[in-house]
């Protein structure tokens, strides 16, 4: 049986082929997958885990499609959509289990809407769960991290794990996991993470996300498309911040076809007019040159390339 009718055979009708991949990003670039899987449960997206490594299929997972430039070329492979949207509240406890799918933004307001809060300061951050903690996402001085009680992986051998929070090793944007990956070892998969918040007024909580809401949007260009921030911090010092670095060597003005430097945050590129992701790297290699050249540091991307 050829792979394209295994796909077909294990996951069913969902399983789509040659699917643009421009529509599931936030940068809203990038060809086609040749396989394109939707996992609207934590039982279906195991399914497809199991299936991929059991085949050896070339796969990626895309949750809210943020921190990722896609090919022109596309993907080669399987796509799966994690769509698996399960979230359970421990009250007296203040916790919450929550399946890698669902979306930052809903765990904070159903959260709050529940007396729960603590992680309001994480408002505004696209993407899922999974892809947060995966790459410790965080936002004013907070990350995520600080938040988990304990995860639940998948591992390569499709063995069910649960782990704690020490395990995950996390650092400034940076997990065990996505070293993992970036290594080019094998790396468990979020399956569902349990998060301690604790108890506040919902007025209170209402407050705060209003707060840091209106502070993203003064700062951050939410009007376009774009990946979040392309480059990770130097440093937590404003002066080794990668907004300051690439502002003060004069970023802001670089463009490469339908890409350019936000003129609101140096360290966000928008797609304002039909950019590819050829541009947008190019983009990002002048922008690093200029950070090299004039400020003496080498920027990190903490945008992946896929």
């Amino acid at each position: 049986m050829d792979i394209s009718k295994k796909i077909q055979k294990i996951l069913g009708r969902g399983v789509r082929e040659n699917v643009n991949l421009a529509d599931y990003t936030t940068m809203k670039v990038g060809g086609a997958a040749r396989y394109f899987y939707v996992a609207d449960d934590i039982k279906n997206f195991m399914k497809a885990i199991i299936f991929i490594q059991d085949e050896k299929i070339p796969y990626i997972i895309i949750g809210g499609g943020s921190n990722i430039i896609v090919s022109d070329k596309g993907f080669d492979g399987l796509v799966i959509l994690n769509k698996a949207s399960n979230i359970s509240f421990i009250p007296e406890k203040a916790q919450v289990i929550v399946d890698s799918g669902v979306s930052l933004m809903r765990l904070i307001m159903e959260s709050a809407n529940r007396d729960l809060g603590g992680i309001e300061c994480l408002y505004g951050i696209p993407g899922t769960v999974g892809g947060a903690v995966y790459g410790n996402a965080g936002s004013n001085e907070t990350e995520i991290a600080s938040f988990i009680k304990s995860i639940t992986l998948i591992d390569s051998n499709n063995k069910i794990i649960r782990v704690k929070p020490d395990w995950l090793m996390a650092d400034y944007r940076s997990t065990k996991l996505k070293n993992l990956k970036k290594s080019g070892k094998k790396s468990p998969i979020i399956l569902t993470v349990t998060f301690q918040l604790s108890h506040h007024k919902k007025e209170e909580i209402s407050r705060k996300i209003q707060y840091f809401k209106v502070l993203r949007e003064e700062k951050q260009p939410y009007n376009k498309p774009s990946a979040g921030s392309i480059f990770k911090n130097v440093g937590r010092e404003k002066e080794k911040r990668a907004g300051y670095i690439l502002d003060q060597v004069g970023a802001k003005k670089l463009k490469v076809g339908g890409a350019e430097v936000s003129k609101k945050h140096a360290n966000f590129i928008v797609n304002f007019k039909n950019a590819t992701s050829g541009d947008i790297i190019e983009l990002i290699e002048g922008m690093k040159k200029l950070a090299h050249d004039n400020y003496g540091v080498e920027l990190e991307e903490e945008v992946e390339l896929i």
